[in-house]
């Protein structure tokens, strides 16, 4: 097919320069225009120069014609590119969320529209049916997925705006409350877990570790005083750590509770070599944490009558808690648990025991009632 080349010359239109074009992008041609405001762009020349800038864009687009499947600049042609050029880019976790979200709900309902043909009302509709039927953050997720694809067709300039910007979603509801175990009852839980779950929980409580990089943990990252942290087993692949602030070095703890689980792991694996996994199946692959949950943890809670709603996530929680109990600065419990940021640290995962309160408030009725200040305990005599 012979090549289209098209360099429109700017003209003047009173507070503004203009151009008109042709898109060849779909079967039938379409006259489209592009303008500066004279306010930001003063001159002819200048604003020509934007034009041929802009032009040699359009001019490769057209000359392109394959980009979306049948020429049709459809909600579906655009998510096949995207797959193509943009998923290898994203996280696995990521690309789990969005296919999910695509393939179950967006696509059925919106794959054959063109994208220009998008109305945000539409779209407003398309989100309201789901509520009160889906949880609100599954509602969110979907959005955000259909937001970040039309928002990378806008970078693309196959839309001018995108219609999921205007969506209004409905309100996030509270979180339940993360468990925070008594001190004791940690300890119980610890005790009355098998292998290699028992391990798994000391590993969180004491060093902060993530479940998925429990399971993505290998012998050549475990050296005599740290635990190097670099990727993490997600969903079936192994992935990096789920932020830049989550590869890091952990600690071993000077009481050797860390050192004991790792040697005990060491001693029961038959998967020895620099590159084997610590914790492994019986075929030497990760553990599946789902598996771990279902089986060991959430029976030993049941069995030991603690909250049912106690997972691994809740260990991260009382691993953070017990740090600020005992005085830690905040940038240091932030380190160890691999965060961005220290409000993500105190907001997130820092929660009190009910003792801490009791202790504080009796401190703050003491400061005014003085009578009730510790008093030193007199010499018995002998």
């Amino acid at each position: 097919m012979r090549e289209r080349h098209q360099r429109p010359r700017v003209q003047d239109c009173g507070a503004k320069w203009r151009i008109c074009y042709w898109d060849y992008r779909s079967t039938k041609r379409s006259r489209r225009t592009k303008s500066w405001a004279k306010s930001l762009v003063p001159t002819r020349t200048e604003a020509q120069r934007l034009a041929d800038g802009f032009m040699e864009t359009v001019n490769q687009r057209n000359n392109e014609p394959q980009l979306f499947p049948g020429g049709e600049e459809t909600l579906a042609g655009l998510v096949a590119v995207c797959r193509e050029k943009m998923w290898p880019l994203l996280k696995n976790s990521t690309r789990i969320s969005y296919d999910y979200h695509l393939d179950t709900y967006i696509l059925p309902k919106w794959g054959s529209r063109n994208l220009t043909k998008l109305r945000t009302i539409e779209l407003q509709d398309f989100f309201n049916s789901f509520s009160p039927r889906l949880a609100s953050k599954t509602i969110r997720n979907m959005h955000g997925c259909l937001r970040a694809l039309l928002n990378q067709g806008k970078a693309w300039e196959l839309v001018r705006a995108n219609p999921a910007q205007g969506v209004r979603l409905p309100r996030k509801k509270a979180r339940k409350p993360p468990v925070v175990l008594a001190k004791q009852d940690i300890r119980r839980v610890i005790e009355g877990l098998r292998e290699p779950t028992k391990s798994i929980v000391t590993l969180m409580v004491v060093g902060s570790l993530r479940v998925g990089e429990i399971a993505a943990l290998r012998w050549e990252r475990i050296h005599p005083d740290r635990i190097e942290i670099v990727e993490r087993f997600y969903e079936g692949e192994f992935d990096d750590t789920k932020t830049d602030a989550g590869r890091r070095s952990i600690p071993l703890d000077s009481h050797g509770i860390l050192r004991g689980v790792l040697d005990a792991a060491w001693q029961r694996s038959k998967h020895r070599n620099p590159g084997d996994l610590v914790f492994t199946n019986a075929k030497g692959g990760p553990v599946n944490r789902r598996n771990l949950l279902r089986r060991q943890l959430k029976p030993t809670i049941k069995k030991l009558g603690l909250p049912a709603s106690t997972d691994f996530r809740s260990f991260r929680t009382m691993h953070s808690s017990l740090m600020s109990s005992i005085g830690v600065r905040p940038e240091v419990t932030r380190d160890n648990m691999g965060h961005a940021n220290i409000d993500v640290t105190q907001n997130v995962y820092n929660r009190t025991w009910w003792e801490e309160r009791v202790e504080a408030v009796s401190m703050a009725a003491a400061t005014v009632w003085r009578e009730f200040l510790a008093q030193p305990v007199p010499a018995t005599r002998m």
